[in-house]
């Protein structure tokens, strides 16, 4: 998506810029993908519970697969959306046949993520390896990642490159806008503690029976209607993020200088 050089989108909204933001995926597009979103688990699991259980251990890899693919196009999406946000987009996008992802673009994606929450959560996540405990030192870990995350991830997502999150470059930008960009830092620590909340509530693997049908057991986990359910709010709340992120650079493009 390493591109902002078309012409900036014009701005029809009349709305108060806070409420225009939380209304953001109330468009056809939008409800349409949120719908995907909620429905896509229920066929996986189906999927998962009545063909790929057939092959036992394979089947349990495949169905994990199958789920990370789906996850991948979510943030593929979400990544979309900041792209669109910052050229200007007021409500969420339709996702153009030029733009439809490959399983190759999927996978970028879904590495590039999990590449800016390593790297703003790295320190967080080993204290709580060697300590499992979510203290105060665990808790202003995870506040001081989510100071860098937005950055990261908006660097990460506009230059489609790994080389972008370099701390240099996301310590520089942040310093650049200070003021604007700490306002972003709140609604991201918000959405990343439901993630954690719904991460904690994972099942784990309780001896050697379930290691080897462990892919069955989290597939069916994350595709029953009460974990699915419970996963609609952040959903909307991080496509109201992205857009929000998008819209920083397109306010803020000149002080970032990215070139893009």
């Amino acid at each position: 998506m390493k591109v902002i050089e078309e012409p900036q989108l014009p701005v029809k909204s009349k709305l108060p810029w806070f409420v225009d933001g939380l209304l953001y995926p109330i468009s056809i597009s939008g409800i349409i993908h949120l719908l995907i979103f909620l429905l896509a688990p229920f066929l996986i699991g189906l999927i998962s519970r009545y063909v790929l259980s057939s092959i036992f251990l394979l089947g349990g890899i495949l169905s994990l697969l199958l789920y990370l693919l789906f996850l991948g196009y979510v943030f593929f999406y979400l990544g979309y959306c900041i792209f669109h946000s910052a050229k200007g987009g007021w409500r969420a996008p339709d996702i153009s046949f030029v733009h439809t992802p490959d399983k190759a673009d999927v996978a970028t994606q879904l590495f590039l993520v999990f590449g800016c929450l390593a790297v703003c959560f790295w320190p967080c996540a080993v204290y709580y390896s060697f300590t499992e405990r979510a203290d105060l030192i665990f808790w202003l870990l995870f506040v001081f990642g989510n100071l860098f995350f937005p950055m990261a991830l908006l660097a990460g997502v506009l230059f489609d490159s790994f080389d972008a999150l370099n701390p240099v470059l996301i310590a520089l930008s942040i310093y650049r806008t200070l003021l604007p960009y700490i306002w972003l830092v709140p609604l991201f620590c918000l959405l990343n503690v439901l993630v954690l909340w719904l991460l904690s509530k994972l099942p784990l693997p309780g001896g050697p029976n379930q290691m080897l049908n462990y892919g069955f057991i989290i597939v069916d986990y994350l595709c029953h209607r009460s974990f699915v359910y419970k996963t609609a709010g952040p959903i909307y709340l991080a496509t109201v993020a992205a857009h929000f992120l998008g819209r920083f650079y397109w306010r803020h493009k000149d002080k970032l200088n990215w070139g893009l």
